[in-house]
């Protein structure tokens, strides 16, 4: 699953449009939302904003089987970001 995806999965399970994803981040348009989804890649910061908004968090593990467990949550920093 890919980063698109996984946007697209949380939207529908929260139940929300691209235009209420929009509002909720503070972009102008619905349209800021479609052309992330439909555009090559997605940065971190705002994959990161777009769950944030639903209220969903971002964890860093790792995926080694003899690691100390120790992992990391990305949060969304106010003010940071785009703004659509």
């Amino acid at each position: 699953m890919n980063e698109k995806q996984i946007i697209k999965s949380a939207m529908k399970a929260r139940g929300i449009n691209q235009e209420q994803l929009a509002h909720e981040v503070g972009y102008k348009t619905q349209s800021s939302i479609s052309s992330r989804l439909c555009g090559n890649s997605m940065r971190v910061d705002t994959f990161v904003k777009l769950l944030s908004a639903m209220g969903y968090a971002v964890v860093v593990k790792s995926t080694i089987q003899n690691d100390d467990g120790e992992e990391w949550t990305i949060s969304q920093e106010e003010g940071d970001g785009e703004n659509g």
